[in-house]
């Protein structure tokens, strides 16, 4: 997603656990070997402040907020969120952290939020056309006053909060604003990401076969998606800088040893990475 010259917040409601996924928590499933919130958090990048309510890990240079009482619902974590922004930009977009298609519907939020007209909000819609209420983006002056007319927002819906709000509704045809509530929808998204992955790993193996013909390695050597799952739990733990050094660090071992389990490098370096102790400064 390029820059977009728009002046926004992001919230982010973390704080529920899937009652039909057996209580896990949504945050940190992991979807085509990412994690939900990370997907949802790359997707509001370009926000000026992300905030995201709940108790979950949030990485360095993002906010963390828990609604009060924590469990207490979208509502009041939307309301903890907004409270927790300084000096909040024209546009607040709203999401939820279960939203594997994030990445490609933000974007579209965006575009109508730029393209101008009266509405004080735009939200993708579901199926039938019913707003997704927590995959939106909202003129932060109208948003603030409907929450402040909501009154108590523990144990409310969001939809009640977005109530007054002259909202725009943008078709959904590709499915992008699903959310995952079920272990189908979960298994859905998973293979819908990692048929994307293979697509885009094509492309990328022709890099890597040049890459290695140019400085005389087998490509066959070269498990593109091993080396990122390894790249991606060092970051995830905290040691984002050293996730690229991990991969230097595998390429040395198994140059130092061509007989080398190349699996079980990938297990040892991801291991002792994500054990290492963070310096303060790195920490999420």
């Amino acid at each position: 997603m390029p820059e977009v010259p728009l002046d926004f917040d992001a919230v982010i409601v973390a704080g529920g656990r899937g009652s039909r996924l057996g209580g896990v928590v949504k945050a940190d499933l992991q979807v085509g070997g990412e994690r939900l919130l990370d997907r949802v958090l790359a997707a509001a990048r370009h926000a000026r402040q992300r905030v995201v309510v709940g108790l979950v890990d949030v990485p360095e240079g993002v906010r963390q907020v828990v609604e009060d009482p924590p469990g207490s619902g979208p509502a009041a974590g939307l309301v903890a969120g907004l409270d927790a922004l300084d000096d909040p930009s024209a546009w607040t977009l709203v999401l939820a952290c279960d939203l594997p298609g994030a990445e490609q519907a933000v974007p579209r939020l965006l575009e109508a939020a730029m393209a101008g007209g009266d509405a004080d909000g735009h939200c993708l819609g579901s199926g039938d056309g019913t707003p997704q209420w927590l995959l939106g983006i909202h003129r932060s002056d109208a948003l603030r006053r409907a929450a402040a007319d909501y009154g108590d927002p523990r144990q409310r819906s969001v939809r009640g909060l977005l109530a007054p709000l002259r909202l725009a509704v943008i078709a959904d045809a590709e499915g992008d604003g699903k959310d995952v509530d079920t272990w189908g929808d979960y298994e859905a998204w998973d293979k819908r990401w990692r048929m994307r992955m293979e697509t885009e790993h094509e492309g990328w193996g022709r890099f890597v076969r040049q890459a290695c013909e140019a400085v005389g390695v087998d490509p066959a050597l070269v498990d593109i998606s091993a080396v990122l799952d390894m790249t991606r739990e060092v970051a995830h733990a905290g040691a984002r800088p050293m996730a690229p050094v991990s991969a230097y660090l595998l390429g040395l071992a198994m140059g130092m040893d061509a007989d080398a389990d190349p699996e079980r490098l990938r297990r040892v370096i991801e291991d002792v990475a994500t054990a290492a102790p963070v310096p303060k400064k790195e920490k999420s």
